[in-house]
């Protein structure tokens, strides 16, 4: 009798702890919000993100791909750029991960000469219902009032390419962690 008391005490007392790390993880991330962003003959972009994230779409001229901006409510910690890309051709295979994987590697080798690292290590990023590549590097000389710290990639979304830039100032930013959850939670909306 005494071990069932001790047995209902112990799941009773996990039960808690796994509650209580259950909202600790949703609070170190914070709420969420979806936002949907217009693309031209593309349906829309819907793309989870923190409420406290400013947003700007910039698109210089007619025929150039959309880019979004995010900064932070408050100061300059980080920013992170998403173009949306499509195919101008119809190519249907044009946001494969092959491709995909191939032009997130040759942007590394363009950039790495300028990196603290000597060797460029592209990971994988799997989305809800897509996938993608990125890497991170460091400035070796950052001028003054530059980002130190980039993560770069690309991830299929439907029918589009979201090509992203996070740059930021520390190196483990949670902001970094934020914008490829935002990216692997990415969808398209073409009704």
């Amino acid at each position: 009798m005494n071990m069932i008391r001790v047995n209902v005490k112990l799941i009773f007392v996990m039960t808690l702890i796994m509650a209580w790390l259950g909202t600790r993880m949703v609070s170190a991330e914070g709420p969420k919000s979806v936002r949907k962003y217009p693309i031209p003959d593309h349906g829309i972009l819907e793309l989870n993100v923190l409420p406290s994230w400013k947003d700007n779409i910039h698109k210089p001229q007619k025929d150039m791909f959309p880019t979004i901006i995010f900064i932070p409510a408050k100061g300059n910690d980080f920013q992170v750029l998403i173009t949306v890309i499509w195919s101008k051709t119809g190519e249907q295979d044009f946001n494969s991960p092959v491709k995909i994987r191939t032009l997130v590697e040759q942007d590394g080798q363009n950039i790495l000469p300028k990196a603290v690292e000597t060797k460029l290590v592209v990971q994988q990023m799997r989305g809800v219902n897509n996938i993608g590549y990125f890497f991170s590097l460091t400035d070796k000389a950052p001028n003054p009032g530059e980002f130190r710290y980039m993560t770069r990639g690309g991830i299929a979304v439907g029918n589009l390419l979201l090509n992203a830039t996070i740059l930021y100032r520390v190196k483990d930013s949670e902001s970094v962690k934020d914008a490829l959850s935002m990216l692997r939670e990415a969808k398209q909306n073409t009704k």
